[in-house]
């Protein structure tokens, strides 16, 4: 027997590259790649040609074989010709030297005619060529385009695609449903009845395989009130089938058709209303699910500038390995780089920076040492490195939004109370309307058909969940502008606010005053020297209107005096010792009072000066008054359309400000404040909040961390300007950015939601109860409980649907 060789595949002949020669690539003497281009060669004296060498000596000998066996490494360039054809290139590489060996292709003319040789012996009979691996395509591993890993859970994809199997299901028991109540016109024989009792069972049985097959998000109620009217509205249609009543069991058979083409019609309106929520949350989500990086120490301990590179780490990135966001603890430094989105909630601790503050952010802020960022920012300018505060689920935007044990939306009072509505408020109202039917005499069949049908009115998928879309529709409209709510309880109570207390330094005032007025009122000083005397004493204060004062010495060209022994009582001046010994006392009304200053000879003047809305600086030398000085601070940028935002929540706003009465005046009339509280010291603002609390309103305090605590504390509801991201404080709402509207926003934006909350579920249960409670007085049949719910149903989605446009 002749041994034959084992097949191969099949290839189209191509030219040898140094003689033109069409050759069996597989099969080919000599293979080389130059240029990243795969040539094939006769053998190597055509490799030899190709590349202008010298031709192999006779005697010479290099095994034909791959690239591998003398080629020239990968892209290696070929010799170019010299010019008149003369030889190679002077670039082109030299010629090896000859090696002794056999003949390997002497240049011989018959060569070029002679048939192809196959460069390897033949196989033996029993080899066999390998078989190619069964490829395991299974598509369902691929991620769709789109659809983004949320968090750590594993079984994202699975939960992803059971719910387009729970869609396709909800469908199919929206056709089955409507055919069993569409066949009612075909008439009451057994057949039919039976018929449509069989098209609800159907649609009952995809009913289930949804429940089973689709994740339960943390809004949605416990499946089991929800299905309990459809199982029973079956039960109710067989029974009455072997009944004696042949229109009885008619009409238990629509009240199945009803009960459940209403169920699966009420679960796609909530599917399609919180569609754009769940979008909403699925992007900020991805967004965050950035990497962080932890620099390296040595680059971190010496906090080098900006302009030098930190080493690289492994992955070739500046600062050292990539972590996932939720490897990082509170506590340990975090490096992003510019272009780069911060990955977790943390302080800044070196690098000044420029960055977008919050997710959709589109006006870029600046970031010091010390100041907060919040997950989600995105780096413009500079390199940041910073100490993380919060990671994970702690981190702001994920609090209330991502996690599921602490979302606002599952857990807001509302939310819950709309649940409980559908879980247990349903089956009293279903007892009640049994029991009326009893009381009427009806039979056994028809009570049980009046309690499923007032079940089924108020055991919807859009009553259970309309509430919740609200308040994350809340939530998401407050992170647009950088507003954290720290719990779904915060929220709540921001949306039950009716009084806001502004601290007004710093919140609705710039917190930057300048000098606008400068007298002295006696002859032996001169307005200079008063300002020379109030620099001296204020100079190592860093209250703003110590501030103003020391930089309007400077300006002036004034050497602040040599004052000793500064003391200081907050929110009323300073008491000290001029470079003369003389007892020096710089500050407002109430502490010239104190030490029996009398003012008497600039009453007037410092009347008028307050009604101008300035703040004025007494200054007393020896107990005996020297000068005033006069302070006017501007208004913050937004700081009407914050008043604004409040009085069209109808939330009283309350300026609480240490200045004179007539200065809060001022600010009051330019601002529509009507409600003042003046002359009130920062120490004794938390008392005075309290006061507001103990008149029986709810109080919200709008201010800064750190310079705010005692008013912010002793509030309702305390909201922070610029901490959001800062280290653990017992805020109810934190801002990412310093603007006093999205303060004001923070309370208006909960007042709202909730009340859209409250609207949008009675949209839901008004036409239910209206439709069990007729049902229940046997005025009409059992079917039009469900129908009525299903109706309320879709006007509370179109409300909710309508607020998504305008936002």
């Amino acid at each position: 027997m002749v041994a034959s060789r084992a097949a191969g595949p099949d290839v189209a002949p191509l030219p040898c590259s140094g003689c033109s020669k069409l050759i069996d690539p597989l099969r080919a003497g000599h293979v080389a790649i130059f240029d990243l281009r795969f040539h094939y060669f006769c053998n190597t004296r055509c490799r030899h040609s190709f590349l202008g060498e010298a031709s192999p000596q006779p005697g010479d000998v290099r095994p034909a074989g791959l690239a591998g066996s003398g080629a020239p490494a990968l892209g290696a360039p070929r010799a170019l010709p010299a010019p008149g054809g003369a030889g190679p290139h002077p670039a082109a590489p030299r010629a090896e030297p000859a090696r002794a060996g056999a003949d390997d292709g002497v240049a011989r003319p018959a060569d070029l005619d002679a048939p192809i040789v196959d460069a390897f012996p033949p196989v033996s009979i029993d080899e066999r060529l390998p078989e190619l691996p069964v490829l395991d395509d299974d598509r369902a591993l691929l991620e769709p385009i789109g659809n983004t890993i949320l968090c750590e859970e594993p079984q994202r994809h699975e939960a992803a695609e059971a719910r387009d199997i729970g869609a396709l299901l909800l469908v199919l028991a929206i056709i089955a449903g409507t055919l069993a109540v569409a066949l009612t016109l075909a008439g009451d024989a057994k057949l039919v009845i039976g018929a449509r009792i069989v098209l609800a069972t159907v649609s009952a049985g995809m009913l289930l395989g949804r429940s089973a097959t689709t994740a339960r998000d943390a809004t949605d109620p416990h499946p089991a009130p929800m299905l309990a009217p459809v199982l029973g509205g079956l039960v109710a249609a067989v029974w009455a089938l072997f009944g004696e009543d042949r229109a009885l069991a008619a009409e238990a058979a629509s009240l199945a058709g009803v009960i459940a083409t209403a169920s699966a019609v009420s679960a796609w309106l909530i599917e399609s209303a919180r569609h754009r929520v769940f979008a909403e949350r699925s992007w900020i989500a991805s967004v965050l699910s950035a990497p962080a990086r932890r620099p390296p120490d040595a680059w971190a301990q010496s906090q080098a500038p900006a302009d030098r590179v930190p080493p690289r780490g492994d992955d070739g990135l500046a600062g050292g390995a990539l972590e996932e966001p939720y490897a990082v603890r509170p506590g340990e430094l975090v490096q992003v780089d510019p272009g780069e989105i911060v990955p977790v909630d943390l302080v800044v601790t070196g690098g000044d920076v420029e960055v977008l503050p919050w997710i959709g952010a589109t006006t870029p802020a600046r970031r010091r040492d010390g100041d907060p960022v919040i997950a989600g920012a995105t780096v413009v300018r500079g390199r940041l490195l910073g100490t993380c505060t919060f990671a994970g689920g702690d981190r702001a935007v994920a609090r209330v939004l991502l996690d599921p044990r602490r979302r606002a939306d599952a857990l807001a009072p509302i939310a819950q109370a709309s649940r409980a509505l559908t879980e247990r408020w349903a089956i009293g109202a279903a007892a009640i309307g049994a029991l009326s039917a009893f009381v009427a005499g009806r039979a056994p069949v028809e009570i049980a058909m009046t309690a499923v049908a007032v079940l089924a009115a108020l055991s919807t998928a859009v009553t259970a969940s309309i509430a919740s879309i609200h308040v994350a529709r809340g939530v998401l409209l407050g992170l647009r502008r950088g507003i954290v709510y720290k719990s779904a309880d915060a929220w709540d109570r921001a949306g039950r606010v009716s009084v806001a207390v502004f601290c007004a330094r710093g919140t609705l005032l710039l917190g930057e005053p300048e000098l606008a007025e400068l007298e002295s009122t006696g002859p032996k000083l001169t307005p200079g020297d008063v300002l020379a005397l109030a620099a001296g004493a204020e100079r190592t204060e860093e209250h703003p209107v110590a501030t103003a004062i020391v930089r309007a010495a400077r300006v002036r060209g004034l050497r602040p005096d040599g004052v000793r022994n500064p003391n200081f009582h907050p929110g009323l001046g300073v008491m000290a010792v001029t470079s003369s010994g003389e007892e020096l006392c710089v500050g407002n009304r109430a502490l010239m009072l104190e030490q029996r200053i009398s003012i008497a000879a600039a009453e007037s003047r410092v009347a008028e000066l307050e009604a101008l809305g300035r703040t004025v600086v007494l200054v007393a030398v020896g107990a005996r008054l020297v000068g005033l000085i006069g302070l006017q601070d501007g208004l913050r940028p937004g700081a009407r359309a914050a008043i604004q935002h409040l009085l069209d929540a109808q939330v009283e706003p309350v300026l609480m400000s240490g200045d004179a009465r007539e200065t809060c005046e001022a600010i009051g009339r330019s601002l529509d404040i009507e409600h003042i509280r003046p002359e009130i010291l920062p120490a004794d603002r938390g008392a005075e909040v309290r006061r507001l609390i103990d008149a029986g309103t709810s109080v919200a305090v709008l201010g800064h961390a750190g310079v705010d605590d005692a008013a912010l504390g002793a509030a309702d509801v305390s909201v922070a300007l610029g901490a959001a991201g800062s280290a653990p404080a017992d805020f109810a709402a934190v801002l990412a950015s310093d603007d006093v509207r999205d303060a004001a926003l923070s309370l208006a934006l909960a007042h709202r939601t909730r009340l859209e909350a409250r609207v949008g579920l009675a949209l839901s249960v008004a036409p239910a109860l209206v439709g069990a409670a007729v049902v229940s007085a046997l005025v009409l049949p059992p079917a039009y409980a469900p129908i009525a719910a299903l109706l309320g149903g879709a006007v509370a989605v179109v409300h909710a649907r309508a607020l998504d446009a305008k936002s």
